[in-house]
């Protein structure tokens, strides 16, 4: 059965058929064992294509499992197919896989995918951060990460995303990883410090933030509007407001929804306006703002922000 399933993928012309690609969801173990017999008789570029709709369907519908292939797809042999197996591994909550991507971090040979690898350990960072994580595990894959961002062999790439998957846990060994980030020569390193600084949630970091926020780097205030609005500072509220007229419109969505994370009668009112507007991603943007911070407030409420479609503008 699985051998049928491959080899249509395989022979297709053109994109492979989302309604093969479903069949090798919740392979029993039987069939796990046909793929991993056959899998690698397919051309590399085929398997790339056969996984990203694998991903695809996976993100657009929680009912399909392809965790079984994703994992067997880490060790195979080409690093494109890696790198996709472990973005569909993006919600697995398994120890053997995040120790498995700590591995990987560390020791593939291809940038991307250790930068995929860094990119899933958040999430079980996340994981160890709620006590949701075998403790052994969680200090495997931190000491991995903490080694990639400290390692100046690393490529930057790497280190900066070890960097963020690490932000949450905001311990001193953090903050001087990105305080060490934010003094880097490199611009990505350190528009990612202030990602991380808005992921420690915590307000030491609030007027390195304000002070970015009026950077000359669109990228920078983007990620400085983010940042503020997860640490939730009020203080932040009217410079977030001013940019709401910045001249790129990722930086005032950006500043939307950080206005909607912080909430208050102020920013709410601000979002009234956007949500009036003439501009329909900031419109949209605005409506979504209002009704997430609506539902916060008052969980049980029906929110009259319903949706764009639902104004007259």
């Amino acid at each position: 059965m699985v051998r049928d399933i491959l080899q249509k993928l395989s022979e297709t012309q053109g994109s492979p058929p989302a309604l093969e690609v479903e069949r090798l969801s919740g392979l029993a173990a039987a069939e796990l064992s046909e793929f991993r017999a056959e899998w690698p008789k397919i051309p590399a570029e085929r398997r790339r294509a056969i996984l990203t709709i694998a991903v695809e369907l996976a993100e657009n519908d929680v009912e399909f499992d392809f965790g079984a292939v994703f994992k067997f797809c880490l060790s195979d042999p080409d690093a494109a197919v890696r790198a996709t197996a472990i973005e569909g591994l993006w919600e697995d909550e398994e120890f053997r896989t995040a120790d498995r991507l700590a591995e990987l971090l560390r020791k593939d040979p291809a940038e991307n995918v250790r930068i995929a690898a860094a990119l899933v350990l958040a999430h079980f960072i996340q994981l160890a951060d709620d006590g949701k994580l075998y403790q052994p595990t969680v200090q495997r894959i931190r000491t991995a990460l903490e080694n990639a961002a400290a390692d100046r062999s690393e490529s930057v790439d790497v280190r900066r995303r070890s960097i963020e998957a690490l932000a949450i846990l905001g311990d001193e060994v953090v903050e001087r990883l990105i305080a060490s980030a934010y003094a880097d020569s490199d611009s990505r390193m350190r528009a990612s410090a202030i990602y991380a600084m808005g992921r420690t949630c915590d307000q030491r970091w609030l007027e390195t933030v304000l002070k970015e926020m009026e950077s000359e780097s669109p990228e920078m205030r983007f990620e400085a509007a983010r940042a503020a609005g997860e640490i939730q500072a009020p203080r932040a509220i009217v410079p977030l407001i001013g940019m709401l007229d910045d001249d790129d419109l990722e930086v005032r969505l950006a500043a939307i929804g950080a206005l909607g994370e912080i909430g208050g009668e102020l920013a709410r009112k601000a979002l009234q306006r956007c949500a009036t507007g003439k501009d329909q991603a900031m419109r949209s943007a605005a409506l979504d703002a209002l009704n997430q911070n609506d539902l916060d407030s008052h969980p049980l409420s029906i929110s009259p922000f319903l949706n764009d479609s639902t104004r007259t503008v």
